[in-house]
C-alpha cells in the first residue's frame, strides 16, 4: 500500500470567525475540511465550554489535510483572521491513502 505525505492543520477557533476561516480554508485551495462545533478545552484564556447559553465563548475545530504548499498557506492567512479572536492553529505531518482526495 502506497502513502502519500501532506499536512494537517488544526485551527480552534471562537465561532463568531469560523465562517471566515472557512472562505479562506476554500480560497487557499483546500480541497477540503471537517468542523466540529462546540469544542471545550483550557487554554491561556481560561477554560472555554459548550455549555454557555450564547454563543459568546464557544469554539469550533476545523482540520485540514493538504499539500504543504496550501498548508502554509492556511496557516500564513489564518493569521490575520484571528488577530482579534482567540485560536489555536497547528500544523502536522500526516500521511493518507488517497493522495487525490487532497
Amino acid at each position: 500500500m502506497k502513502l502519500y505525505r501532506k499536512k494537517r492543520i488544526e485551527l480552534v477557533v471562537e465561532s463568531a470567525c469560523a465562517k471566515a476561516i472557512i472562505d479562506m480554508i476554500d480560497a487557499a485551495g483546500a480541497k477540503g475540511y471537517t468542523v466540529v462545533q462546540d469544542v471545550a478545552g483550557k487554554g491561556n484564556r481560561g477554560i472555554r465550554d459548550a455549555m454557555h447559553l450564547t454563543g459568546l465563548f464557544r469554539n469550533t475545530l476545523i482540520i485540514v489535510v493538504a499539500a504543504e504548499d496550501i498548508a502554509l498557506r492556511i496557516v500564513e492567512r489564518s493569521q490575520t483572521l484571528l488577530e482579534n479572536y482567540a485560536g489555536i492553529v497547528t500544523l502536522s505531518d500526516v500521511e493518507v491513502v488517497r493522495d487525490e482526495h487532497f
